[in-house]
């Protein structure tokens, strides 16, 4: 299974050019962040305070080294900080960020890379039966959640929020789905958050995402 900042990273690369759109460039970074704290919130890693700042619950380190280097600076803070902070202040070197993610597609044999281009593995690792890539096949199933009604479990839900609040829908609906597409994952967040407490926090991160990417 990829992790949700893998899929939001695999998702801007160009399909046939193997590098990264251009547009979806400044949304990643803040965008990457937002989806390693949905990975935590999801891993009850954090959780939201009565007065919407984030908590750290559990600090034991996990899997993961990425997250676990995201536990570790939220242990350094003193206090309970409102997400737009660390939105902000978790990725000093996006860039870094950027080739750690890439490097773990690599490994996982979605990617691969000569240089700095990107090529794909097809068929998809995930999906042996498809002769298509793996954003292929990521992208296919988001539009079935939106556009078809497909069952939608909240880790997808999560997702379609995270790629709204980076306003990088265009990446996998076009230009005249895009509005019933946003009003479709704004419903699909509201009515499974009654369920799920963790699409609560998702709201948040990605609130404080939209923040940071409308600044830009």
């Amino acid at each position: 299974m990829l992790t949700l900042y893998e899929e939001l990273l695999l998702i801007t690369i160009h399909e046939d050019k193997g590098i990264f759109i251009r547009d979806a460039v400044e949304p990643l970074k803040p965008g990457l962040i937002g989806a390693l704290l949905a990975e935590l919130a999801f891993a009850n890693k954090i959780t939201i305070t009565s007065n919407h700042r984030l908590k750290l619950a559990d600090s034991s380190p996990t899997t993961d080294p990425l997250l676990d280097s995201m536990i570790e600076k939220l242990k350094e803070s003193e206090k309970d900080r409102k997400f737009g902070y660390w939105i902000t202040s978790l990725n000093p070197k996006p860039e870094k960020l950027q080739k750690q993610i890439t490097a773990s597609l690599v490994q996982k044999e979605i990617l691969t890379q000569e240089d700095d281009r990107l090529g794909w593995v097809v068929p998809s690792h995930f999906h042996p039966e498809v002769k298509a890539t793996t954003k292929y096949s990521v992208i296919k199933l988001l539009r079935g959640i939106v556009l078809a009604q497909e069952e939608a479990h909240p880790r997808e839900i999560a997702f379609l929020s995270l790629l709204s609040a980076c306003d990088l829908l265009g990446l996998v609906f076009l230009r005249d789905e895009r509005k019933a597409a946003s009003q479709k994952i704004n419903e699909l967040v509201v009515f499974h958050a009654m369920q799920n407490p963790t699409l609560d926090i998702i709201q948040e991160i990605d609130a404080a995402i939209a923040s940071v990417v409308e600044e830009d």
